[in-house]
């Protein structure tokens, strides 16, 4: 039980370095920059957001 207990520590350590790739996140950011009407002035906001949802979906996916 011990065993198990560390593998799942590491599990999740090896989740939370998870970073999306440049182009992944370039990808993203440019639909939320679509989807929000192409309204410039937010670039800063949609690249930290593409980053987020790409990282959490990450993470989804490995639990299920």
């Amino acid at each position: 039980m011990h065993k198990k207990a560390r593998k799942e520590v590491r599990t999740d350590q090896a989740e939370s370095h998870y970073e999306p790739t440049f182009e992944q996140v370039q990808v993203r950011a440019y639909e939320i920059y679509i989807q929000r009407g192409r309204t410039d002035g937010f670039d800063l906001n949609d690249w930290l957001r593409a980053e987020k949802e790409l990282k959490t979906r990450i993470q989804n996916r490995s639990r299920e």
